[in-house]
């Protein structure tokens, strides 16, 4: 088993991150909420109801997410935003696009909304998480799963995505896989994975102060932007 001990209690409208070493578990973990993995002992529960007897159109109502790998359909950009919301109105469709900061570069496309995505038209890494983002949005899930949702994006687009994020957030509880730490040192509260197991959490500025494996990884992770930002000037 990839994980082992956990217990994790996501209270709502709070912000849970997991950070790790790769191969931690954290992309393990983030993914039993949506169901892309089941657990072989205990149990996920939604509102105390096990998610395997919740019904997967009531469980995708429910819990969103933004992946690392994003999934577009060979369709429309407006098909597909509204993926998870069939119903809704182009001006919601808009509304959302415009809150991830995607909708100036939909109309610069050649069709705006209406343009088909596939191998003519291609967005970047960055592009298609604003996209995917714009997509929970309107879908309106009261759970979010993002996972590792900048890691392919350039500063400029990681500002954007943050940015994002950030209107997504609002009143939703969310569990972010953090690949870069500053992303959510703000989160109430981060979890440290290692080998399947928790084997820190707390705020950022307590995990810090503890000097244990967080304190580690955010000085590492430091120390390599400032040899970035050196190599860099």
């Amino acid at each position: 088993d990839v994980l082992r001990d956990v217990d994790l209690d996501l209270a709502p409208g709070t912000v849970t991150a997991l950070v790790g070493p790769s191969g931690s578990g954290k992309s393990t973990l983030a993914s039993l909420l949506p169901r892309f993995h089941d657990v072989t002992a205990g149990a996920v529960t939604l509102g105390g109801a096990d998610l395997r007897d919740i019904p997967a159109t009531e469980l995708y109502r429910r819990v969103g997410f933004v992946l690392q790998d994003v999934r577009l359909l060979r369709a429309s950009v407006t098909d597909n935003l509204r993926l998870g919301r069939p119903e809704a109105t182009d001006e919601e469709v808009e509304r959302c696009a415009r809150a991830a900061r995607i909708h100036d570069r939909i109309t610069a496309l050649p069709d705006g909304y209406a343009t088909e995505l596939g191998t003519a038209v291609t967005l970047s890494g960055g592009e298609a998480q604003r996209l995917s983002i714009a997509r929970a949005l309107l879908a309106d899930a009261p759970v979010l799963v993002l996972d590792e949702a900048t890691a392919y994006a350039d500063p400029h687009s990681e500002a954007l995505i943050q940015d994002a994020l950030s209107a997504l957030a609002a009143g939703r509880t969310l569990l972010v896989i953090a690949h870069r730490l500053s992303t959510v040192r703000s989160a109430d509260r981060i979890v440290v994975l290692e080998d399947g197991r928790v084997t820190e959490q707390g705020r950022h500025d307590d995990l810090l102060a503890a000097g244990g494996r967080y304190a580690t990884l955010w000085d590492a992770q430091r120390s390599a932007d400032d040899i970035r930002e050196g190599s860099a000037r």
